[in-house]
């Protein structure tokens, strides 16, 4: 027997549109390419209870921010390298359904001006990064003065992924918060002149509320998508030694 809602079928897999990678840039001198290395199950959006969907769902396209992320701090380096590489191991656009909302509260109403909004989800998934990294060992250094936001409870939906099949895509997401979450593990490979190689680890898991503080999901998966590509720039310039904001 199955219960209600839970896992007797499988995630609705769809059609997604072709993955829209970013072709290679010159950026001041240095070479900059984003490598897609991302386990093959996370090429196969489905929708349900979790969903998964396609990178190119978030508007600006998902890699298409990751690149300009990139970019731009290769940009505004003192030292520029001959060239970078992004080896993308994971790169997720979640929506898991729940009755009760865990993400922080920011404000009711639209904000009339959204790159402070985006600044306040990027702080208040400071602390639900930090706690998906402690899972797996993984520290990070953060920037002076971020808030410190309430620890989320478990991941919602988990009696559903309890009786999901062993080879269910969903149960690789229990990180993932209630709501919309974008998360993206990456490894950035600096090569200098004279052979010199630089690497930067990178694992960040953002969320988002939509800005009307409704129940449409496909705004909070923009600001989800939009967050994590600001953290990751944020851990990138740690990582480098430069000033983070």
């Amino acid at each position: 027997m199955c219960a209600v809602g839970v896992g007797c079928t499988g995630p609705q897999y769809y059609p997604a549109p072709p993955e829209k990678l970013p072709s290679p840039t010159n950026t001041s001198g240095a070479t900059v390419q984003i490598v897609d290395q991302r386990p093959e199950w996370e090429k196969k959006p489905f929708t349900g209870v979790v969903s998964m969907y396609h990178l190119g769902k978030a508007h600006p396209d998902a890699w298409a921010q990751l690149m300009e992320e990139t970019n731009a701090i290769v940009g505004s380096m003192p030292q520029k390298p001959e060239r970078v590489d992004v080896v993308v191991s994971s790169f997720r656009l979640v929506r898991s359904a729940d009755s009760v909302p865990k993400y922080r509260d920011l404000g009711a109403g639209p904000d009339a001006n959204p790159n402070m909004r985006t600044q306040q989800i990027t702080r208040a998934n400071g602390d639900e990064r930090e706690r998906t990294l402690s899972k797996s060992g993984v520290t990070t250094r953060e920037a002076p003065g971020q808030s410190q936001a309430p620890v989320s409870d478990s991941p919602p939906n988990k009696v559903e992924m309890a009786l999901a099949s062993k080879d269910d895509p969903r149960r690789m997401l229990v990180d993932h918060p209630a709501g919309a979450s974008c998360s993206i593990q990456a490894t950035i490979r600096l090569t200098y002149t004279g052979g010199q190689v630089q690497t930067v680890e990178i694992k960040t898991i953002a969320r988002a509320p939509n800005d009307s503080g409704t129940d449409y999901y496909g705004q909070a998966l923009d600001n989800a998508a939009k967050a994590a590509a600001i953290d990751y720039g944020r851990q990138f310039r740690a990582g480098l030694g430069m000033k983070v904001n």
